[in-house]
């Protein structure tokens, strides 16, 4: 009996729409020239920084936001447990034990000989004498279990599991996005931190060639070879430079503190060990980012919003059902007493069984509002599940091409810094042997350090670049 019930119960309709994942025709090639063979797992290794990927790893393990994130996935795998529950029976136990102290004017004692009238009382209803004897103070004794199953026979309560599983992989995927949030901050501030430190320094010996220009100039103004014009000059220059250090001090310190809390500790706690300069990553040689086909599958934004559209269509099926009844079996037995030891004697057995029926007449109109919201729910999250997908591939072409063209950049820029390293070292021999004066060889100089300036920015960009193209092609989770 038992299992023709279970059987009938599992092959019961379900109502509402069945869901089935979007199908979105992508190309397996990009738009951009790319190296399309598996992207790496563990991008920032590439980077060649053993403190970076450090960083990393504590960010993973000790991230507040990540931390959150991964309360929700546990507070949506409970939420999940309890919409499952209710496919099963449910069974209570009962305890207990009261004493009553009745009234002597109550419904009990104002009839037959118990109230002090001695003679036979007469039923009302079937003209029958009765006469009753009521303790004014009763015990009564309970051992009781009960036991109610929702049969889902309309699929309401399945529903509700698929939209709770739909939910709990949602917050995996939401998980994993805000993983990877907080890993590219990392490397986005590790490499600031590297970049300014670099340029901090390279602004020094900015400054440090300034002053000797000036210095150079009021000794000619003094001797009169040179006018006040030319010197004022020189002394407005070396204010601008001069300005531009604290603001590079500053980026550092920001740098660091933005570290320290991404890796979940108070923000000073990195100033020590990272105010220590240290060499800007390095580029790999080679980026692979896999077939464009795949990267639905990687991103977990995209994941995320094929979970909620999974989620909201179930929800669909939930609303259907309420429209039709419920039938629940209904059983309760075990012991009850007036007096304690008695209590589980056989004879104090009772029990009941039944079934109950419950079917919505009239609402007022919630039930089909609240159909109408699931749906517009559905349709709301279908249209945000295509322009997600819409978004990660213009993130990711964006991101691919922005990195190719940062890169030829610095190409660029490496050249035009490896010719003034060559300017300079021809102007310093020249120098040397008395061919040409002190302020020309300073010229040359701070050509240099400004082309050096140039350089750092756009190998900044393209390690920025390079992170953007590594989170846009979502990872691997």
């Amino acid at each position: 009996m038992k299992k023709a019930l279970l059987l009938l119960i599992l092959s019961g309709c379900m109502l509402g729409p069945n869901y089935h994942p979007p199908e979105i025709n992508v190309a397996d090639s990009w738009v951009a020239d790319a190296d399309e063979s598996k992207p790496v797992s563990k991008w920032w290794e590439e980077l060649n920084d053993d403190l970076l990927n450090r960083y990393i790893e504590l960010a993973a393990e000790c991230n507040y936001d990540i931390q959150s994130a991964e309360a929700n996935i546990l507070r949506a795998r409970a939420l999940r447990q309890v919409a499952a529950s209710k496919l099963f029976p449910q069974v209570n136990a009962d305890l207990n034990g009261t004493k009553t102290y009745f009234s002597k004017n109550g419904p009990v004692f104002a009839i037959g000989q118990a109230t002090g009238n001695s003679a036979d009382t007469t039923s009302p209803l079937t003209g029958l004498p009765f006469a009753l004897q009521v303790p004014q103070v009763q015990n009564l004794f309970n051992a009781l279990f009960d036991a109610s199953w929702e049969l889902d026979f309309f699929g309401k309560n399945r529903r509700a599991v698929e939209s709770a599983t739909a939910e709990y992989e949602s917050m995996i995927a939401q998980k994993d996005d805000i993983l990877l949030s907080v890993q590219a901050e990392v490397a986005r501030n590790y490499i600031d931190l590297r970049s300014f430190q670099k340029r901090s320094l390279l602004l020094e010996e900015n400054i440090a060639l300034f002053e000797t220009h000036a210095k150079i100039l009021r000794a000619s103004v003094d001797c009169g070879y040179s006018n006040q014009l030319d010197l004022e000059n020189i002394e407005a220059q070396l204010a601008s430079a001069k300005a531009a250090l604290p603001e590079a001090y500053s980026e550092i310190y920001r740098a660091i503190y933005s570290l320290s809390i991404l890796i979940g500790q108070p923000p000073e706690t990195l100033v020590d060990e990272l105010l220590v300069s240290r060499p800007m990553p390095t580029v790999p040689e080679k980026v692979a980012v896999g077939c464009r086909s795949d990267l639905l599958r990687r991103r977990p934004d995209v994941r995320y919003a094929e979970r909620k559209l999974a989620e909201s269509t179930a929800n669909i099926g939930v609303a259907v059902a309420s429209f039709f009844p419920t039938l629940s079996l209904l059983g309760n037995g075990g012991f009850q007493s007036l007096v304690l030891p008695q209590l589980f004697e056989w004879g104090s057995r009772t029990w009941a069984y039944g079934a109950d029926v419950n079917m919505p007449i009239f609402e007022g109109g919630k039930l089909i509002g609240n159909l109408r919201f699931t749906q517009a729910e559905q349709a709301f999250y279908a249209a945000q599940y295509q322009q997600t997908v819409l978004s990660a591939l213009q993130d990711a072409e964006n991101s691919l091409k922005k990195y190719e063209e940062t890169a030829k950049t610095t190409k660029e820029y490496d050249q035009n810094v490896f010719h003034n390293e060559y300017v300079v070292a021809i102007t310093r021999e020249r120098f040397l042997k008395g061919l040409i004066n002190r302020i020309d060889l300073i010229n040359n100089e701070k050509q240099l350090i400004s082309s050096k300036l140039t350089q750092l920015d756009s190998k900044t960009t393209e390690l920025i670049s390079l992170i953007s193209l590594y989170k846009a092609l979502g990872g691997e989770f």
